[in-house]
């Protein structure tokens, strides 16, 4: 599994970039010297929303329902100080809810750490789908949207 995390979590950072640089808009900017600070989803959905319409979307093609059926949970502060996984069932009814509350919300637990660490029957047996879904995603928006199959390519340095 943390080889499957390791695989995915790259293509997340290579997918962000890939979208900010193909698009400025698509970037959150702040402050004065208008750092990046990652992706402006509601952007990204803008675009998705008008070439594929989310109310007649096929979500098993690309196999991706699983975000729009339930968002992945999130880490809060447990009663006793710790840490815990909880959900707010947050109904996914658009891509920019799909994009900023199921999958922006994946890369978050996945980068947070050790998922196996909490374990829980909510969780840990969905990692492994979300993962999927994730890669299938990023490949339908590369492609579908930006057409570009090779959205993902090698790292290289010059």
């Amino acid at each position: 599994m943390e080889e499957e995390i390791s695989h995915y979590m790259l293509r997340v950072a290579k997918f962000e970039f890939f979208l900010v640089s193909t698009d400025i808009n698509l970037a959150h900017v702040s402050g004065a010297n208008q750092a990046i600070l990652g992706v402006n989803w509601t952007r990204l959905a803008q675009h998705v929303e008008h070439r594929y319409p989310f109310a007649q979307f096929d979500f098993d093609h690309p196999p991706i329902r699983i975000f729009k059926e339930t968002a992945p949970q999130f880490l809060v502060q447990s009663d006793h100080g710790g840490v815990k996984w909880d959900s707010d069932d947050v109904f996914i009814d658009s891509w920019d809810r799909l994009f900023s509350r199921s999958f922006a919300q994946l890369r978050n637990n996945i980068a947070h750490g050790n998922k196996a660490l909490m374990p829980t029957a909510f969780t840990y047996e969905r990692t492994g789908q979300f993962i999927a879904a994730g890669h299938a995603l990023m490949d339908f928006v590369g492609q579908a949207i930006f057409n570009r199959g090779d959205w993902d390519g090698p790292i290289v340095f010059k």
